[in-house]
């Protein structure tokens, strides 16, 4: 397989996961809006399963920004102090380190994720007759993503598919 295989696989990944951001998010953002405007007219009644949907689909929205997030290297970060204090030497072992701890600890969200998924198949939440592991399943599947954008870059050395883009003033 080669490189430009994996190239149009991660940009397929990647337009499915941007997608789906903007869709659960306006859909998030607009059954909110008609909840509200039904909580406040006189004679309609606001649906009941909109907060308990808007909770779940939120953390859809969470997991696969973060996978976003790390690609363009847009976390949080506290490096000042290591860059001020550290020796150049130390960084260049300390951030190798860092990236190990974080595979390391994706690996268990999505063994847990996928176990916490399927020990719910037939658990349904409270307003709707949906099963809960459509949500849970968010767990185990972003933390694919964000694994895939990590192990990227650990082998890279940076993000291969980053492309920074400059504005022209």
């Amino acid at each position: 397989m080669s490189r430009a295989f994996f190239s149009t696989v991660y940009t397929v990944v990647d337009r499915v996961r941007m997608t789906a951001v903007i869709l659960v998010f306006g859909f998030i953002i607009t059954i909110g809006a008609v909840q509200i405007f039904m909580r406040y007219t006189p004679g309609l009644n606001p649906w009941s399963w909109v907060s308990e949907i808007m909770r779940y689909l939120n953390i859809w929205v969470v997991m696969l920004s973060a996978s976003i997030g790390v690609k363009y290297g847009t976390h949080l970060k506290m490096d000042y102090l290591l860059y001020k204090i550290v020796p150049e030497r130390a960084i260049r072992i300390i951030l190798p380190l860092t990236r190990i701890m974080i595979v390391l600890a994706l690996c268990l969200l999505i063994y847990y994720g996928v176990q916490r998924t399927s020990a719910n198949l037939r658990t349904v939440i409270h307003s709707l007759p949906i099963s809960i592991a459509w949500f849970y399943a968010a767990i185990p599947l972003g933390g694919a993503l964000i694994l895939m954008e990590y192990l990227l870059i650990f082998i890279h050395g940076t993000h291969p598919y980053h492309v920074e883009q400059k504005l022209e003033v």
